[in-house]
């Protein structure tokens, strides 16, 4: 909880330092990310023994003890050093007019990942996506179970809740109901407008990912199956695969990697419409945030709870 106090703080300082963009990314990472670790709470035991303290070992842990703390204070030390050390004048401060001349976006921060600094983009969700790959692995030894049981679960027909009756919130379920479909419009809507106002790819993302933890919340994994009836990973490999496309679209047209154009055209009823390629690459991004989270609620979420029916008919 205080690590979730000590995010929304910062949120409020990016708020009020005129970065609503970055405001909103912090607060639903550190929304998505306090709910996981109270599921992550639900695997460890309720009670910690008091090991013996030997000579030995105190002097380990002493050492260890030690070594973090070292360790800590240095990289302290380096980053204020360096943040003070500068002589040159930051290049980030020509980004606003970069960003509008060829990037075609108010949106710096947004414009700043999907254009000006698309090869860090691109590289770090390529890491996301590998990292979402180990993720169930380091919870389960047998990882595909998880997203075999919904598939299986899938083809046998309507699914049972795995919550039972008299564990269910009905307040809970119905504001679920009246929300969801709203959290996903409000997804799409941050995933469109993020090239000019706050928003992208990455939050629109965070937004659909929290209305399936909202799910999985309510009703359980079955209530889960029910909304994203689609495998993780298959979100996560159609993300990686249409920002790569994206960025090597622009080789077929005489391009850069990478390299970003605009589109204007009219559409009957709607009006006049400007669209910028870079918007397929944030497009990738959204997916693969999506992917990330629906892997994550699978392994922390679905995958604990099918743990501990196991167990428990084991037993």
């Amino acid at each position: 909880m205080f690590v979730g106090l000590t995010g929304y703080g910062l949120a409020l300082l990016f708020h009020l330092h005129g970065a609503p963009d970055l405001a909103l990314t912090q607060v639903l990472v550190e929304t998505f990310s306090l709910v996981l670790f109270v599921l992550v709470l639900r695997m460890l035991p309720q009670d910690f023994r008091r090991r013996p303290r030997s000579g030995r070992r105190s002097r380990r842990r002493l050492w260890r003890l030690a070594l973090a703390g070292t360790m800590g204070a240095a990289i302290s030390t380096l980053t204020v050093v360096a943040a003070n050390a500068r002589i040159h004048e930051p290049i980030s401060k020509a980004f606003p007019e970069q960003a509008y001349d060829f990037g075609h976006g108010q949106n710096v921060v947004n414009v700043t990942l999907v254009d000006i600094r698309a090869w860090d983009t691109l590289g770090e969700i390529s890491v996301l996506v590998a990292a979402a790959t180990g993720i169930a692995s380091l919870v389960f030894v047998r990882t595909q179970d998880v997203e075999r049981s919904w598939t299986r679960r899938r083809n046998q027909g309507p699914v049972t809740a795995s919550i039972p009756r008299e564990r269910r919130s009905v307040i809970l379920e119905t504001a679920t109901r009246l929300v969801f479909h709203v959290m996903i419009a409000l997804s799409l809507y941050l995933l469109f407008s993020g090239h000019n106002q706050p928003g992208g790819g990455f939050a629109g993302g965070l937004v659909l990912g929290l209305a399936l933890l909202v799910r999985y919340l309510a009703g359980g994994r079955a209530e889960l199956d029910r909304a994203a009836p689609v495998s993780a990973g298959l979100v996560l490999g159609a993300g990686l695969v249409v920002a790569a496309l994206s960025a090597l679209a622009p080789l077929a047209f005489g391009g850069t990697v990478l390299q970003s154009a605009v589109v204007e055209f009219d559409v009957p009823v709607w009006g006049h419409v400007k669209l910028v390629t870079a918007m397929f690459f944030d497009i990738g991004v959204y997916l693969i945030v999506i992917g990330l989270a629906l892997d994550v609620v699978r392994s922390l979420g679905a995958g604990v709870d099918k743990q501990a029916e196991e167990d428990g008919a084991t037993a």
